[in-house]
């Protein structure tokens, strides 16, 4: 686990650990998530979003919403979505008191990745340039870790490929290597700002290499060392 030295910022002692597992579709972030659950009892992971909670984060966002369409070309629905999930992400985060450490695995690095694949020329204004810098501030702040599971390609593809229902649908070879390029780039980018903005250490995670027990128990040692937990996870049987 590649960057596990590095120093974080001081974090809140009256929250969880904020953890996002981040990567690829197919990199391993549903198996380490439910490995991580299964190893400790004071873990949270992938943590369910009420609707409670993104309905009362709308009114403080009218104004962001306002600002995004700015100049007006036409209505950003599904930026205005992810912003508002972002929102309630960060809600999440702030409030929750029943765990440890927090787990997302499609949190604020997946969401603004996702952004910048889909939004085209929809997000090249003035008035998007600002939410996303108030996004990446906000969550450089919150994010106590980023988890990059890395995979490549060759691996990545074969394992989307027999899933029930792929997200590549009939796609070529060529189609779906341009896609994860796509993916690459703009999670490079977010990646590259959070820790511009003052973020989290980012670990690397190889995930083609071993299974996903023993990734996620090495993964958990690393994060009880960053809460400063002193007992580490047992070797089990």
């Amino acid at each position: 686990m590649q960057g596990a030295a590095a120093v974080a910022a001081p974090r809140r002692a009256d929250r969880p650990l904020a953890v996002e597992l981040a990567g690829l579709a197919g990199a391993g972030k549903s198996s380490i998530a439910g490995a991580l659950v299964e190893l400790d009892p004071a873990l949270r992971a992938r943590p369910r979003v009420s609707w409670w909670r993104h309905l009362t984060s709308v009114p403080p966002l009218v104004p962001t919403f306002v600002s995004l369409h700015w100049p007006l070309r036409r209505v950003l629905g599904k930026e205005m979505k992810r912003l508002l999930r972002l929102r309630a992400l960060h809600r999440l985060a702030e409030e929750t008191k029943d765990c440890e450490i927090l787990v997302f695995d499609e949190g604020p690095v997946y969401l603004l990745a996702r952004i910048l694949v889909f939004g085209g020329k929809n997000i090249q204004t003035r008035g998007f340039e600002r939410c996303w810098r108030r996004a990446v501030a906000t969550w450089a702040a919150t994010l106590d870790a980023i988890v990059w599971l890395e995979a490549p390609d060759d691996v990545l593809a074969p394992r989307l490929r027999s899933r029930p229902e792929h997200p590549f649908g009939d796609a070529d070879d060529r189609t779906v290597a341009a896609l994860l390029r796509a993916y690459r780039q703009a999670f490079s980018r977010v990646i590259a700002e959070l820790t511009a903005a003052g973020g989290p250490p980012v670990w690397t995670v190889r995930t083609d290499r071993g299974s996903s027990d023993v990734t996620a128990r090495e993964l958990l040692a690393g994060l009880r060392a960053l809460r400063g937990d002193v007992h580490l996870v047992s070797e089990g049987p």
